[in-house]
């Protein structure tokens, strides 16, 4: 259990310093960078939406983990159901009001997964569920992905 309780700290750090680079991204992003178009076809705002989604998505898991005291089983497929189905609303979404939110989201998910219990972590560990802990492996890649759409 030691190992596991080392491996979620670990995990929970690179939360912490990778919100510094979330607000570092976002904060000086102006309103004209946002529909700029990253690698994946999105714009930098849609991207920020997408993180949001899944921030809240994760936190929603694990105050359904809370409850029940296990996770829910979902479809392989799932997650890219659901961003197939999403990217028209997270391109709607107002351009004025992502960056607070994806910075806000970020927060709250980081927050609720540090107070989680040792049990929690335990059962995502075991089970492989590392980005229900360690939110940097979902962030970091759309962050580098917004960074490059903002080069010159």
């Amino acid at each position: 259990m030691i190992d596991a309780v080392a491996e979620a700290n670990d995990l929970i750090a690179r939360n912490q310093r990778t919100l510094l680079d979330i607000r570092a991204l976002v904060d000086p992003l102006r309103m004209s960078d946002l529909p700029r178009v990253t690698a994946s076809g999105w714009s930098v705002s849609a991207t920020l939406a997408h993180l949001a989604f899944w921030d809240d998505w994760v936190a929603e898991r694990w105050r359904r983990w809370l409850e029940k005291g296990r996770f829910d089983d979902l479809p392989d497929d799932l997650t890219e159901l659901i961003n197939a189905a999403g990217i028209r609303i997270w391109n709607l979404a107002r351009p004025e009001l992502v960056k607070a939110t994806v910075v806000e989201a970020a927060e709250a998910v980081a927050i609720a997964i540090a107070e989680l219990p040792e049990a929690a972590l335990h059962d995502a560990i075991a089970t492989r569920r590392l980005a229900m802990i360690d939110r940097s492996l979902h962030w970091a890649p759309h962050l580098h992905e917004i960074a490059e759409a903002m080069e010159p």
